[in-house]
C-alpha cells in the first residue's frame, strides 16, 4: 500500500511540472547579448536587433579569420516556463533565467 501511495504521490507531481515552450521576445531587449557575452565568457557580442523576435532559437558563430570558420555555431534557445523566461546554451544546457526581456510563447 505504501507503494501504491508513492507511485501516486510522484505521479501527481509529474503532472504539475511544467514543461518549458519556445518563446519568442515581444520587443528587444539589452538584457538578452549581455547573457549570451557571460555564458559564452565573453566581454560582449553584438547581435541583430531582432534577434529572436521571430525564432525561438539564436545561433552565434565566431568571427571568422580569412572568411572561413570549421567551428559549430552556438546554438541558444528562448523558452517560456510559467511566466518566465529562460535562456539555454544547447551545447551545454546551461540555462539563465531573464529578469529584464518580455517573452510570449511562440
Amino acid at each position: 500500500m505504501k507503494r501504491l501511495s508513492l507511485c501516486l504521490l510522484l505521479s501527481g507531481c509529474q503532472a504539475f511540472a511544467q514543461t518549458p515552450i519556445d518563446a519568442v521576445l515581444q520587443k528587444p531587449s539589452e538584457e538578452i547579448p549581455r547573457t549570451v557575452a557571460r555564458m559564452l565568457g565573453i566581454s560582449e557580442v553584438t547581435l541583430a536587433k531582432n534577434a529572436l523576435m521571430d525564432d525561438s532559437q539564436l545561433l552565434i558563430e565566431r568571427s571568422k579569420q580569412q572568411g572561413l570558420s570549421l567551428e559549430k555555431p552556438e546554438v541558444f534557445r528562448l523558452s517560456l516556463l510559467g511566466k518566465n523566461c529562460w535562456l539555454e546554451r544547447v551545447s551545454t544546457g546551461e540555462k539563465r533565467e531573464l529578469k529584464e526581456a518580455l517573452c510570449k510563447a511562440k
